[in-house]
């Protein structure tokens, strides 16, 4: 049976826009499961240990912002976890894309939830073609947010009657990660656009072009 797996990440919430610009942002990443990845996942997990790191999740947010459990860690260190999930989403036969939703433009639920689901809808049927060739369709995500579980069900499941939606811990899930890893990325490109990179995003990356070379540049190159 071939078989495609899609992990889900989101940032942003449905709730009342406290500053503007803002962004919800939901990112899928691709990975057909007859093409194996437990080579580059173990190559990870090792280099996360070889470095001394005891970290199950890789959280791009809270490793750029020095939060949670990566509050002890020098900013090099950081840099390195963060170029670790670089080159292990780099390795892997994976792709993915990301829906963006200015809430400049959907302020309240209902425009939010509209905006997004057509939004979904659109990049889904633009890949009509790379869907159709699987048997089955796996989608993994944390529930984290009903509204966004509920539209991902709405709008899979009218497409498709192949498809299943598991939830999901992102500790258990390196591609969960690399979602979420691509996704922060996302907000990242469209705050450098914008020009309003917070300062501690300014200091992570402080090597000139870096996060548009190496970064941006990297992760556009899995882009379905």
């Amino acid at each position: 049976m071939n078989e495609l797996s899609v992990f889900v990440d989101e940032s942003g919430s449905f709730g009342e826009v406290r500053e503007c610009p803002s962004y919800y942002l939901v990112t899928f990443v691709f990975h057909n499961q007859k093409l194996c990845i437990d080579h580059q996942v173990a190559k990870l997990e090792n280099s996360i240990k070889e470095s001394g790191f005891r970290v199950e999740y890789i959280h791009t947010g809270p490793v750029i912002r020095r939060e949670d459990c990566f509050v002890h860690f020098s900013i090099d260190e950081r840099r390195h976890l963060l170029y670790k999930m670089l080159n292990f989403l780099l390795a892997c036969p994976i792709t993915h894309f990301t829906v963006s939703i200015n809430r400049r433009e959907a302020s309240d639920f209902m425009t939010l939830s509209k905006k997004l689901k057509n939004g979904i809808e659109k990049e889904v049927a633009s890949h009509q073609g790379f869907f159709s060739g699987y048997d089955r369709i796996i989608v993994y995500y944390d529930n984290g947010q009903n509204e966004l579980s509920n539209i991902l069900k709405s709008v899979f499941k009218s497409r498709f009657s192949n498809v299943e939606f598991r939830k999901a811990e992102p500790q258990k899930y390196r591609l969960l990660q690399a979602a979420d890893f691509v996704c922060s990325l996302e907000l990242l490109r469209i705050k450098r656009e914008e020009k309003r990179l917070s300062k501690s995003e300014e200091q992570f990356f402080y090597k000139s072009r870096e996060l548009k070379k190496v970064f941006l540049d990297g992760i556009d190159k899995k882009r379905l």
